[in-house]
C-alpha cells in the first residue's frame, strides 16, 4: 500500500474524535458471546492490529468498552464522517473501473437509507454486514482504490488478505465469509469468533457488496403469490389477483417487497410488521401504501378495496398472529 495505516484511517492523518450517533438511526441489539478473559485479550489484539502503534494505548480501553456493551469491536471512531451512498462511479478514486465498481458496491450497501444497522455494517437479516468494522471498511477502499487490472484482492470475513499479482481475466475480488472449520461449525462457536473478530456473516449479499433492497426480489414475489393464487384459487392464467386479500408479515429487507408486488398483481394485502421504523421506512419510500396499528382498520380498508376491484397494501403495526385471529373471528378469510 502507498499510504500509512493512519492515511488510511483517517483523513487528516490524526486520530479521529469519537462519533456522535443519530438517534433516529436504528443500532443493532447487543451481540452475545461467552468469551473467556483469554479470548477478550484476543478479540481485542486482533481489532488493534489495524491500528498504529501510537494510538493503541489510547484505542484499547475503548475497544475493550465497545466488547463489552455492544458484544462487537466496531471501531465507531473510524466511521466516515460524510454520508455514505453509492454516489456516481466517476466519483471514486481508483486505478481500474473495477476497483471504483466495488466502492460504490460497498457504500449503497452502508447508505442509511439502505443498510438495517449502518453504524454497525449490517446491511440486512439483523446480522448481514459489510465486514466486522470500520477499520476493514477504511483498508477495503484503500485497496480498490489501489487496485490494478492485473491484480486480485482476497477478503476473508471482512479482513483485506492482500492484493496479490494475477490477470486480467481473473476475478478483481475474491471474497469469503464466515467460513468455519467442520467441528466448530456451530451457531455457538461461530458467535465467539465473531466477537474475537476472526469471522464475518456476509448473508448472501452484504458481505459479498451486492445487496439491491426490495427491488431485488419484488419479481419473484410478484409472480410467487400471483402463480399461488392461480393454482389455489383457480383464477385463470391471463388472471390477476383483483378481489383477493393477501396476509402476510415483514417490512424490512426483502420483505419489503411484499407490499409492491402484492400492488403489482392487482391485489389487497395486509403487511404486519412488529417494528414501527420499518413500516415508516417502507411507507418513506413508496413501498406500502397505507398504515394502522388497529386490526379492524386494516380489514375495513382490505374490504373496501376487495369490493371495489382496487389493489392496495396495508402496513399493520402489531404482531401478525393477531391479524390471523381476527381473520378467524370475522369469518373475514384471507
Amino acid at each position: 500500500m502507498e499510504k500509512d495505516l493512519k492515511e488510511i484511517l483517517s483523513e487528516d492523518g490524526e486520530l479521529p474524535p469519537y462519533p456522535r450517533f443519530e438517534s433516529d438511526v436504528r443500532r443493532a441489539p447487543k451481540r452475545t458471546a461467552r468469551l473467556s478473559p483469554a479470548q477478550k485479550r484476543l478479540a481485542l489484539k486482533n481489532a488493534l492490529r489495524y491500528i498504529p502503534e501510537e494510538w493503541q494505548d489510547e484505542l484499547a480501553p475503548e475497544f475493550a468498552g465497545e466488547l463489552e456493551e455492544r458484544g462487537r469491536i466496531y471501531g465507531y471512531r473510524f466511521m466516515p464522517k460524510t454520508r455514505i451512498y453509492g454516489k456516481p462511479i466517476t466519483e471514486y478514486k481508483g486505478k481500474c473501473l473495477e476497483g471504483k465498481a466495488f466502492q460504490v458496491m460497498i457504500d449503497n450497501n452502508l447508505d442509511h437509507a439502505v443498510a438495517l444497522y449502518p453504524y454497525e455494517l449490517v446491511t440486512y437479516g439483523e446480522t448481514g454486514q459489510v465486514c466486522q468494522n470500520w477499520m476493514q471498511y477504511r483498508l477495503l477502499k484503500n485497496y480498490l482504490e489501489e487496485l490494478t487490472q492485473e491484480q486480485t484482492l482476497v477478503v476473508m470475513s471482512g479482513h483485506p488478505m492482500g492484493a496479490f499479482a494475477s490477470r486480467k481475466e481473473a476475478p478483481r475480488v475474491i471474497i469469503t465469509n464466515g467460513l468455519m472449520v467442520g467441528m466448530f461449525d456451530n451457531n455457538e462457536d461461530w458467535t465467539r469468533a465473531a466477537a474475537m473478530g476472526v469471522t464475518n456473516y456476509g448473508q448472501m449479499t452484504a458481505g459479498g457488496w451486492m445487496y439491491i433492497g426490495p427491488q431485488g426480489i419484488v419479481h419473484g414475489t410478484f409472480n410467487t403469490i400471483l402463480n399461488a393464487g392461480r393454482k389455489v384459487l383457480g383464477i385463470p392464467n391471463d388472471g390477476d389477483l383483483t378481489g383477493k386479500l393477501f396476509v402476510t408479515s415483514g417490512l424490512g429487507g426483502m420483505s419489503g417487497a411484499q407490499p409492491k408486488a402484492i400492488e403489482i398483481a392487482h391485489g389487497v394485502g395486509i403487511i404486519a410488521e412488529v417494528d414501527k421504523s420499518r413500516i415508516e421506512t417502507r411507507l418513506s419510500q413508496g413501498w406500502v401504501r397505507c398504515v394502522t396499528s388497529e386490526v379492524k382498520q386494516a380489514f375495513a380498508w382490505a374490504q373496501k378495496a376487495c369490493s371495489d376491484g382496487e389493489s392496495l397494501s396495508i402496513a399493520y403495526h402489531g404482531n401478525i398472529v393477531d391479524v390471523l385471529e381476527y381473520a378467524i373471528e370475522s369469518q373475514d378469510h384471507p
